[in-house]
């Protein structure tokens, strides 16, 4: 039954996206710019029941430069995020506050499968690789500490994007990285 079914949907999708051109091409240009809910990377948690995330801020943008006929499109551009987490309280009669900071900067590489795009919709899945910069500060009644590193981070991704015309739509992604999913819209040029 499972076999059936399987068959009868890759059919389906294969005669539809024969006669469908693709959202994404070669040459055209996209920007995305949304929010991350989710706790990606390391955003600092303590054990601390009263951290207050915020959610990751996201743009990414991106060009298509290889075209595979009947296959997709390869795209690249560059991807930022920031996110910051933080908690004031007392503990053990001290008070203190906290503060999480995380600003990624990476370059972006993604694929468009073109057998499953129509032209509304965009199915895509990629990778970042770049620089995670992190901030920490802690300071208490008796100890006051802060820390900046730098990190190399990579994530990896899958998505969608729908095109409510031929310039603006919304995405969403999912994969490990600032944050878990990034949902938002998108300009495409």
């Amino acid at each position: 039954m499972f076999k059936k079914l399987f068959v009868s949907l890759f059919i389906v999708i294969a005669v539809l996206s024969a006669n469908a051109q693709q959202v994404f091409k070669n040459g055209d240009m996209a920007l995305n710019a949304g929010i991350g809910l989710g706790w990606g990377y390391s955003s600092g948690y303590t054990g601390i029941s009263t951290l207050a995330p915020m959610p990751s801020f996201n743009a990414s943008f991106e060009v298509g430069i290889i075209d595979l006929p009947d296959v997709g499109v390869i795209s690249v551009g560059g991807f930022g995020s920031f996110r910051t987490t933080w908690d004031n309280g007392s503990l053990y009669g001290y008070d203190y506050t906290y503060k999480y900071t995380n600003t990624v900067i990476a370059a972006r590489g993604v694929f468009h499968l073109g057998f499953l795009n129509t032209e509304k919709f965009d199915v895509y899945g990629g990778i970042h690789t770049g620089v995670r910069f992190s901030k920490y500060t802690y300071t208490s009644d008796f100890v006051n500490v802060s820390d900046n590193d730098a990190y190399f981070v990579h994530d990896v991704f899958a998505g969608g994007r729908y095109m409510m015309s031929s310039k603006l739509g919304v995405f969403a992604e999912v994969g490990y990285g600032i944050s878990f999913l990034k949902a938002g819209i998108t300009l495409k040029f």
